[in-house]
């Protein structure tokens, strides 16, 4: 019974979302603006369809971003001590260090399910449940181009984390079929022009129709996403292709780990400033932590850093080294979204799948809230306690954002009042 009465429950809330979508592009037929050039360029429609949701917000934090990292830390050698500029991280944690004042440390939690598999239930409420990203771009920006954008670095074949109507949703692990998906047009553009015409020609024949201040934001949003495709075009050989460049042209192998974690974040910071979506998800590796990070002074997969691969030393060196650089590319993208002035208005969670992986242990575990402005409580340690686990933290930074998720409860000495 249970399961008809959330099949109703999604068909409705699909219903009303498709009504309200299709509301909004009648609005904006009588005011010249047709579907098919909203079709060709998904940054001018995400500008209007943000246009509409900001008169919407309540001041509070429209966006989230989710982030998963594998393998948990070990709580002694993770726990920041300290408040602010004068905080001191720990050798896990010292990934953090640039972002430390923009973070909500919490400390010294436990996790509901800790271990390897547990993947589809991370950031949901049951095996079967939609998943927070998804929860949360129904909420903050049911009609948006993309109500979410869930990205992976190396994260598919061994389950998924996004669930949308009960279905898992596979990752987008490659970030050139991602620049295209997100901000490629499907109409006015071909293999032979650049996707960046599309946009300008759509912009261009909206410009008269925006205010002052939205020409402004959206000539940003377009020089913010020529910079990702140069970024794309540089490391794929300076060869300037006119279409994002594919895995065919650069290999997506752990060799480039690190490179593909930053383009992702890339990707998901200017579709989160473009107006294109107000949920992204990333994974770093998938719960068998099976990858390398060759540039690290441990070579091997991170797996066994955690599982003998420090060679029985106390101090845990190589799964250190691992984890601490997985923290620096969460705070790269902390950092990204910061230098596109939208950190304020992002809510930024990163969960784990345990604690002290090496035993697989579910207490302590550390996890973050970062961002949300003076709606958050940041450069702090938060020792939570075992009462709250990894569904806490989604439920508080869901309240945050002013989002009810059903489930979870509040951790003190997070939102501030």
């Amino acid at each position: 019974m249970s399961n008809d009465i959330n099949k109703e429950k999604t068909l409705e809330q699909l219903h009303r979302l498709a009504v309200s979508r299709r509301g909004l592009l009648k609005t904006f037929a009588a005011s010249g603006i047709s579907t098919a050039l909203l079709r060709s360029s998904p940054i001018v429609a995400g500008i209007l369809f943000s246009r509409h949701a900001d008169a919407q917000d309540a001041g509070l934090p429209n966006k989230t971003v989710a982030i998963y990292v594998p393998g948990g830390a070990i709580s002694y050698l993770w726990q920041p001590t300290g408040s602010g500029n004068d905080m001191v991280m720990g050798a896990m944690s010292a990934g953090y260090d640039s972002v430390k004042t923009e973070c909500n440390f919490l400390l010294d939690m436990s996790h509901g399910n800790a271990g390897h598999g547990r993947m589809p239930i991370i950031w949901a409420d049951g095996w079967n449940r939609d998943s927070y990203d998804v929860i949360m771009g129904n909420a903050l920006g049911p009609d948006m181009p993309f109500r979410y954008i869930n990205l992976g670095v190396h994260s598919n074949g061994n389950q998924y984390m996004t669930k949308d109507s009960g279905n898992q949703v596979p990752f987008q692990d490659n970030p050139f079929t991602v620049f295209n998906l997100v901000f490629g047009g499907s109409q006015g553009s071909s293999a032979k022009t650049p996707i960046m015409n599309a946009h300008v020609s759509a912009a261009n024949a909206i410009r008269s129709k925006l205010a002052g201040y939205e020409v402004q934001r959206m000539d940003d949003h377009l020089d913010a996403i020529a910079d990702t495709q140069r970024r794309l075009d540089e490391l794929s050989g300076g060869t300037g292709c006119s279409i994002a460049p594919d895995n065919t042209e650069f290999p997506l192998t752990f060799d480039t780990f690190s490179q593909q974690a930053r383009l992702q974040a890339d990707i998901a910071v200017a579709a989160l400033q473009c107006g294109l979506t107000r949920s992204v998800s990333l994974a770093f590796g998938h719960h068998q932590c099976q990858f390398r990070i060759p540039e690290l002074s441990y070579t091997g997969v991170y797996h066994q850093s955690i599982h003998g691969g420090s060679g029985g030393r106390a101090n845990s060196p190589y799964y250190t080294e691992m984890r601490s650089h997985l923290g620096s590319l969460s705070a790269y993208l902390i950092q990204r979204l910061k230098d596109a002035s939208i950190l304020d208005s992002t809510v930024v969670l990163e969960t784990t799948d345990m604690g002290h992986a090496d035993i697989h242990s579910g207490d302590p575990v550390s996890y973050i809230i970062a961002g949300g402005g003076s709606r958050v409580h940041r450069g702090v340690t938060n020792s939570a306690g075992s009462s709250y686990d990894h569904h806490d933290v989604l439920h508080t930074a869901a309240k945050a954002c002013g989002v009810d998720l059903g489930f979870g409860q509040e951790i003190p000495g997070v939102i501030a009042s």
